[in-house]
């Protein structure tokens, strides 16, 4: 790998390099600010669809505190295994972890004061049904609270590694980067969330700053934190060297005092059922 930044493809630590390398400094702040949003009370009910190592479900147990639960589900056993692995919070409600896919929803019906899915929505095969299912887990009158990325152009950080894949690795696996900007249009949200039976629906687009303190070497494993990871790690020395090489210049711009910044937009959802 390049000396310039230390970066390493593996095939089973995808999981482990989501949670060291982007929970902290990507998808807690998000979660933070999409739990503000839903105004998550004390002694509530919650669920979290598509939950992955438990970022959005641990931050709401400790907004709810002991007098309340959280149930979190997910389809990555490997993600789900790294949730449990954690410590349990003080002071915090119980997070019960579940494999399910979105659609069917493996919970109880009219059960939830808030779902929650952050970043999830634009990966499942059934949008629209993984929306009424998440209804069906609601009680009535009860908050959803959904993000969905806007279009990679907005998200300059991850554009830049798009960028550093299509110059050095084919098209097919380069492009694979897109998925989580695949439904990017918040009129299309609204539409969707509104067709799957809910009401008081509001959508925003709101942007955060994500900053690598680590600069270029440590914004490069971002990389390692998704599916592509297992595919990159087959390619050959010399094309992984070209690849190490693009991330560097594609990445230099948003290079500020060594560390690698560049903000992040995001389509916000509320609505009830």
């Amino acid at each position: 790998m390049s000396e310039d930044t230390g970066f390493q493809f593996t095939d089973d630590a995808v999981p482990r390099a989501y949670d060291e390398v982007l929970v902290r400094r990507l998808f807690e702040p998000w979660a933070l600010l999409l739990l503000d949003e839903c105004n998550l009370r004390p002694n509530a009910v919650a669920l979290d669809v598509a939950t992955g190592p438990g970022t959005v479900a641990r931050v709401a147990a400790k907004r709810i505190g002991s007098g309340g639960r959280v149930v979190a589900t997910d389809i990555s056993r490997p993600m789900l295994d790294v949730a449990n692995s954690k410590p349990s919070l003080p002071d915090a409600a119980p997070i019960i972890y579940i494999e399910s896919p979105a659609a069917p929803l493996g919970v109880e019906s009219a059960a939830f004061d808030c779902v929650v899915c952050q970043q999830g929505l634009q990966f499942f095969p059934d949008r629209l049904g993984a929306l009424r299912e998440m209804r069906r887990a609601l009680k009535p009158g009860g908050q959803l609270a959904i993000t969905a990325w806007a279009h990679i152009e907005d998200n300059p950080f991850y554009a830049a590694l798009h960028a550093a894949l299509r110059e050095s690795v084919p098209g097919d696996l380069a492009d694979r980067l897109l998925a989580p900007f695949g439904w990017p249009d918040a009129q299309v949200l609204k539409n969707t969330v509104e067709a799957a039976g809910f009401h008081e629906i509001r959508v925003r687009s709101t942007t955060l700053p994500l900053i690598f303190e680590g600069g270029i070497p440590q914004a490069a494993r971002a990389l390692a934190a998704t599916p592509l990871a297992p595919s990159l790690g087959t390619l050959s020395a010399g094309t992984q060297h070209r690849l190490n090489a693009a991330i560097g210049a594609h990445l230099a711009p948003l290079l500020r005092e060594g560390k690698v910044s560049g903000n992040m937009t995001s389509n916000i959802a509320i609505a009830r059922k």
